[in-house]
């Protein structure tokens, strides 16, 4: 180890000089280099032979060194100026020397990066992204078909509830349809997603309130009984303006009365990636919600956009 300090050529400080030295521009790395190794040897000759110094000094001159290294780095925009800045004036003056090709480049690029960009939202949106449920690999869709060809997605109630009746092996099964209705608040009316529900379906997703309750099977056993909706919170914040005493208040849907029972929590945004709800009512107001249109005892497959849904065991 003394081997190693006796070297003047090897001394630490001029070793890491050596060092940082590399990330300066090579242009101006000898001249840097000979600068910093020329003050560190003077500070070491004031101070005394590297060997006749006691550690207190020695380390002062090491410390002294390290500040090489932010020397080197406020040098790095000439390494810019020498590299980067050339290139791009080189670059500049050829497209303005060309102006076709460059309209042409330019147009092409625009083009390529639009349908590259539109392209990559749709899959990361439809393919990629999950689905805003709790657990969504646990998640079962049921569709109708029809021979060999898979239909659109669609299910009878009918058909629902046999198969949530005779079920024995998913922990449950839940169905919703979505439809578009009139909400009226504070004078104003807006349209909105609304998904008419099974009584199920928050206990079986395991959803809890942020305010009040979530609907629950008993308000979805008779036909038009319930006028009852969970609003999400979203709307909760933007069309009640976060005011808890919502929970409790009549609203205008459609023209009808319903009271609002609860707020859903931020992060669910029910099971659609394409249609995020502001409103949640029973399967059983479906008359209410989608007037002339009764299929709750209808077998057939439904013309609206009917789900079915269900969570393996």
């Amino acid at each position: 180890m003394g081997s190693f300090f006796k070297r003047p050529s090897i001394r630490p400080q001029l070793w890491l000089i050596r060092l940082i030295g590399v990330i300066v521009p090579r242009r101006l790395r000898a001249d840097w280099r000979q600068e910093w190794e020329a003050e560190l040897r003077h500070r070491e000759e004031l101070l005394a032979e590297w060997d006749k110094l006691n550690w207190k000094n020695k380390l002062d001159l090491l410390w002294r060194s390290t500040s090489a290294f932010w020397d080197a780095l406020w040098l790095q925009p000439r390494r810019w100026e020498d590299e980067m800045f050339q290139d791009l004036r080189f670059g500049v003056r050829m497209l303005l020397k060309h102006k076709g090709f460059t309209l042409i480049a330019i147009l092409t690029l625009a083009l390529g990066i639009g349908a590259n960009t539109a392209i990559f939202s749709l899959i990361n949106k439809n393919l990629l992204r999950p689905l805003p449920a709790p657990e969504p690999e646990r998640l079962v869709a049921l569709n109708n078909t029809v021979g060999k060809t898979r239909s659109f997605p669609l299910f009878s109630y009918p058909n629902y509830k046999d198969l949530r009746d005779r079920n024995e092996a998913l922990s449950g099964l839940l169905a919703y349809t979505m439809a578009p209705v009139s909400l009226r608040h504070a004078g104003a009316s807006e349209r909105v997603w609304g998904y008419l529900v099974s009584g199920n379906y928050f206990e079986t997703l395991g959803v809890r309130p942020a305010l009040g309750r979530l609907i629950a099977p008993d308000d979805d056993r008779a036909p038009g009984a319930h006028p009852v909706a969970v609003i999400s919170h979203r709307c909760f914040e933007r069309r009640f303006g976060g005011d808890p005493a919502v929970v409790g208040r009549d609203a205008l849907i459609n023209g009808l009365s319903f009271t609002i029972i609860g707020v859903a929590p931020p992060h669910f945004l029910g099971l659609e990636i394409n249609y995020t709800p502001e409103i949640w009512f029973p399967l059983m107001m479906q008359s209410e919600i989608t007037p002339g249109r009764e299929w709750l005892n209808d077998r057939k497959r439904d013309p609206s956009s009917w789900r079915a849904g269900s969570n393996p065991a």
